[in-house]
């Protein structure tokens, strides 16, 4: 009777120490899949720059008892990334890169890329995402601005690993950069 009883206390210290865990920083490595063929289509030369404008490269805290050391950032630059596919895109469009007197300026930020975790009931953990780009377009006398905003979440028993979070940030990336690039205003604009 006494070892039934030992082994429920060790296994209730061994979830106790696990509840208490601290979790690791995490460095998420962003690979934008969203096809090139099918976005925006448009003509002419264009010159094109990429900026991250988030306040902070911290994407967000995946939790635990130590919080504060548990930071998300990604493993690359995102700038080159969004630079990366942008270019991509465009000469897919049937558009011409160039910085020497292009017909179109287009200026793609990234405002915020953000990840937080919220309790929901008992030891369920909401783990949220959240993705904020812009584009400004000048052609001719004209100007074209949009803001693209994609939110996304995954509920979980405790903290979620390392590979969910990854993929919940990637699928909210992707999503924000296949709004931009398929958004009618924008080829409309491009077009003309």
């Amino acid at each position: 009777m006494r070892l039934p009883i030992q082994a429920l206390i060790a296994s209730i210290i061994v979830l106790l120490m696990a509840g208490c865990a601290q979790l690791s920083p995490q460095q998420v490595a962003f690979a934008p899949t969203i096809p090139t063929e099918q976005l925006i289509q448009g003509q002419g030369t264009v010159s094109l720059a990429v900026t991250d404008n988030r306040a902070t490269a911290t994407i967000g805290l995946r939790g635990g008892t130590y919080a504060e050391s548990s930071i998300i950032s990604a493993q690359y630059s995102l700038q080159e990334a969004i630079e990366s596919l942008a270019t991509q895109v465009l000469v897919k469009a049937g558009m011409t890169l160039t910085s020497t007197l292009p017909d179109t300026q287009i200026e793609i930020s990234l405002d915020q890329l953000t990840y937080s975790v919220s309790p929901q009931r008992a030891n369920i953990k909401r783990s949220t995402a959240l993705a904020a780009i812009s584009v400004k377009v000048e052609r001719d006398n004209a100007t074209y601005v949009k803001n693209h905003r994609t939110t996304q979440y995954i509920d979980t028993v405790g903290y979620a690993s390392e590979k969910k979070n990854a993929a919940l940030l990637n699928e909210v990336f992707d999503t924000v950069l296949e709004n931009l690039f398929s958004d009618a205003g924008l080829e409309a604009f491009l077009s003309n």
